[in-house]
């Protein structure tokens, strides 16, 4: 395991400098960064024009992870996504030619707008970590991330997410506008257009990130942390949530590990569970209770239970 010091300082350097991209979204920087040393994906329910994009790209580079991004839209097909195979008239059999799909993190952008069977696609690479195409199996890079966004606005043409697949992932957030004054600096310097480069150079080395993922599977979470959440967990299925799954769990779990580590810890504190179990729950709302309210309802139950 890296020493906490040198681990804490390089999570430190990658937040600021993602940070500086995406501007006034530290914190959703930070949730997105838990979820991803957790091994966990991430859905940003938002407007366009408020940074997904820029936030996606501004991870890959930093993470120094390949990144590749997806339009979603209601013709968007499987193998728009997973690719194709292409018959090779010369040896007179078929060739993979790889989609999207197959990159260390990737931004689908409004995926609520890709029809079931395009959604069932990413739902087994976000599950299993692999894409299965006429009857072959085929592993994804590792590690594997996904950034998806939905407008919420939008109710034309858009296909809601299945409880299934909103259970893949480990956080979920919105980016929402900057302050005024940041606002007014990024319109200010926006001269001849957007430009997407990103000129410094990158925070981690190549490969550096999978050993950082490696230190947050060492952070010490034991029996009382444990039973802890589950007895948040066992509030939360009274009021708000009566089918939170265990996978659910396991995710809040690898959250609060993760932030422990950026935190520059070895031992998982009850206030990483609540901190994390926010963000990790708010998808998992739906539309059956307003998420205002539930999150109101949730911040009750964590102040309601006994901390160890």
């Amino acid at each position: 395991m890296l020493k906490s010091v040198e681990v804490d300082n390089k999570l430190s350097l990658v937040i600021d400098a993602i940070n500086d991209i995406v501007r006034d979204k530290k914190v959703q920087v930070e949730l997105a960064l838990a979820a991803f040393l957790s091994g966990g994906h991430v859905l940003i329910e938002d407007t366009p024009g408020t940074g997904k994009t820029s936030l996606a790209q501004a991870f890959g580079h930093h993470l120094n992870l390949d990144w590749k991004r997806l339009q979603c839209t209601n013709d968007t097909m499987p193998s728009d996504i997973i690719g194709v195979n292409v018959f090779d008239p010369q040896s007179g059999s078929f060739t993979f030619r790889q989609g999207p799909l197959f990159t260390e993190l990737m931004l689908v952008d409004e995926l609520n707008r890709a029809p079931s069977k395009s959604q069932s696609a990413l739902l087994e690479a976000m599950a299993e970590g692999q894409a299965s195409i006429d009857g072959h199996r085929y592993a994804l890079p590792e590690p594997f991330l996904l950034i998806a966004t939905q407008n919420p606005t939008e109710q034309i043409g858009v296909s809601p997410l299945p409880e299934s697949q909103l259970d893949r992932f480990a956080v979920s957030f919105t980016l929402g506008l900057p302050s005024a004054q940041t606002e007014a600096e990024i319109i200010a310097a926006a001269e001849g257009g957007f430009s997407s480069d990103i000129e410094d150079d990158p925070v981690l080395s190549k490969g550096a990130f999978l050993k950082l993922c490696e230190s947050r599977k060492n952070i010490i979470c034991d029996a009382k942390i444990v039973s802890y959440l589950q007895d948040v967990a066992t509030a939360v299925r009274g009021a708000l949530l009566p089918h939170l799954s265990v996978r659910a769990l396991i995710q809040i779990k690898g959250l609060a590990q993760a932030r422990a580590l950026i935190d520059g810890r070895d031992y998982v504190a009850p206030e990483d569970i609540q901190q994390m179990i926010q963000g990790a729950l708010r998808h998992r709302f739906g539309q059956n209770i307003g998420k205002n309210d539930a999150m109101d309802k949730l911040k009750d139950i964590l102040t309601s239970i006994a901390v160890p």
